[in-house]
């Protein structure tokens, strides 16, 4: 047996309610836990929120020292060993965090970060070694070599969570411990992130904690469920779910619809993502077409697209006088364009200009930080709904049919994590936004048959003048577009770059009411 709990405890002070920390009471986070998991195996840890879960997995893990109980692992007692007594135990077990962009070193690279952990554990004895054993372990999780280079902060989230499991599969460990590892992540991302989890149970076994019980059944062998702290059942993942013996087990799996059990769901989320990769393109060599290019995020795109070999780019402004700088500079291989998202005409003289463009980018968009009923009229609204959504449809209506003669390509919408949430400050900018998420989710149903990529961006505030009254964190342009051109280059749909968009993705994924309303707190006026 790889790991045996029995009657697994902890308490942990209660520093919040104290004056000193070493007055605090002890508090109770789970009590007599008790189960066993094999080579091989996988078990799911189920539970409300506060129900332990978490507290559980840092305490099989040795993050906590149990209070109370034994922890066996491959037959050593490891509940009671001192911090220099577990380096053995750190290189069998591993753990991967929920949030990927606090767990990773931000002063590191991805180099650096798997390479470390290579060198600590003594898989590796050089540096050199350990560089090219790091590529290798990205080649495994999917990502491409080069971002050995980048920052975490330079990632996707989907991306930094590779890059988590990259970094925990580097010692070889008996057993991986993954903590909510896809909540927040898009779809397509999650179902590559859990066949990996899937394929890695193939050299040890896996503890997986979530909320989607959906993804448990399919997932995990074994399920343990957690009541406050307490085991309230644990069985055999099918017997659990056809015939759950306790009350709360019921209500739990009552509360959450569940799909259809289809056991090769996961099969064919992956064969789906599979042909969409097929859909990407790389950006040497592309013929691209940016609005709104002349400042911000567009000017970010535009350098970004030099840099990565574009062979063509055609820059879009209401005024050209402001890209004649970008022109100069980059003679031969940028175009300026007059454009006015707006208005049919211009874009029908853009379009007869550009019949050579296989990636289209919608940069231009407005917001009048207008509220929906303080707002004095409705001029904001008005004119947000034309740019930001009525314009963005009508460039990708235009483009469309010169990607389908071009054989394919890619349209990027940039959008705002504002359009799943509303901040009331700027309450019209955010429908509009929302509005053009629908759209953008239509447009890429309606284009995959011609081998058109759609990819929504949705990050958070960005350090541009659109967001010059904003006083909490910008996001910089540079790491939108870097974050929206992988997109474009690994063939994904949904990109949520920064902290920011990244947390709110993810509380959107576990509390949708409980962001609604932190949100509503930041009232205009």
């Amino acid at each position: 047996m790889l790991l045996q709990v029995r009657d697994l405890s902890l308490s942990l002070r209660d520093t919040e309610n104290s004056w000193f920390w070493s007055r605090g009471e002890h508090v109770n986070i789970f009590n007599g836990i008790n189960f066993d998991i094999d080579l091989g195996q996988s078990l799911g840890i189920v539970g409300e929120s506060g129900s332990g879960k978490t507290s559980l997995a840092k305490t099989i893990t040795r993050l906590y020292q149990p209070s109370r109980g034994s922890l066996l692992f491959d037959g050593v007692d490891i509940s009671s060993l001192r911090e220099n007594e577990l380096g053995s135990f750190r290189s069998k077990v591993q753990f991967i965090f929920q949030d990927a962009l606090s767990a990773l070193n931000p002063r590191q690279t991805i180099a650096q970060i798997i390479s470390n952990t290579l060198m600590n554990f003594s898989i590796e004895t050089s540096k050199s070694a350990a560089l090219t054993h790091a590529g290798e372990l990205l080649d495994r999780v999917g990502l491409p070599r080069s971002y050995l280079s980048r920052y975490p902060h330079q990632l996707s989230g989907g991306q930094r969570q590779r890059v988590g499991i990259a970094r925990a599969i580097a010692p070889k460990p008996k057993l991986i411990v993954a903590d909510e590892i896809v909540s927040g992540l898009d779809v397509s991302t999650q179902a590559q992130i859990l066949a990996l989890l899937r394929e890695l149970r193939e050299d040890g076994s896996l503890i997986f904690i979530s909320h989607d019980l959906s993804v448990v059944r399919v997932l995990c062998d074994h399920v343990l469920v957690l009541r406050e702290g307490k085991q309230e059942e644990l069985g055999k993942t099918v017997e659990l779910f056809d015939n759950p013996q306790s009350r709360y087990t019921r209500d739990l799996l009552a509360a959450i619809p569940l799909p259809e059990y289809d056991p090769t769901w996961l099969d064919r989320e992956v064969e789906r993502k599979t042909r969409d990769t097929e859909e990407c393109m790389k950006i040497q060599g592309a013929v691209v077409f940016v609005t709104g290019s002349n400042r911000g995020i567009g000017a970010a795109f535009v350098q970004n697209l030099i840099s990565r070999g574009a062979s063509k780019i055609y820059i879009a402004a209401r005024d050209t006088s402001k890209l004649q700088n970008l022109v100069s500079e980059n003679a031969g291989k940028l175009v300026p364009v007059e454009l006015d998202i707006t208005n049919d005409q211009q874009i029908a003289r853009a379009v007869a200009g550009a019949s050579d463009v296989n990636l289209l980018i919608n940069n231009a968009g407005v917001n009048g930080n207008s509220a929906l009923i303080s707002a004095n009229d409705l001029a904001s609204a008005r004119d947000e709904l034309d740019v930001n959504y009525f314009g963005t449809l009508a460039m990708c209506r235009a483009f469309a049919p010169v990607l389908k003669k071009n054989g394919g390509g890619a349209i990027i919408n940039i959008l705002s994590i504002l359009s799943r949430v509303n901040l009331p400050a700027c309450g019209s900018y955010c429908v509009s936004k929302s509005a053009a998420l629908s759209m953008t989710q239509g447009v890429r149903a309606e284009l995959a048959g011609q081998k058109t990529l759609v990819v929504g961006v949705m990050p958070g505030a960005v350090d541009t003048d659109m967001a010059k009254s904003f006083e909490g964190p910008k996001e910089n342009p540079n790491d939108v577009a870097n974050a929206s051109l992988d997109a474009v280059e690994q063939g994904t749909e949904d990109v949520y770059p920064g902290g920011m968009a990244q947390g709110v993705s993810q509380g959107l994924a576990g509390d949708p009411k409980a962001v609604e309303k932190e949100f509503a707190a930041y009232l205009p006026g």
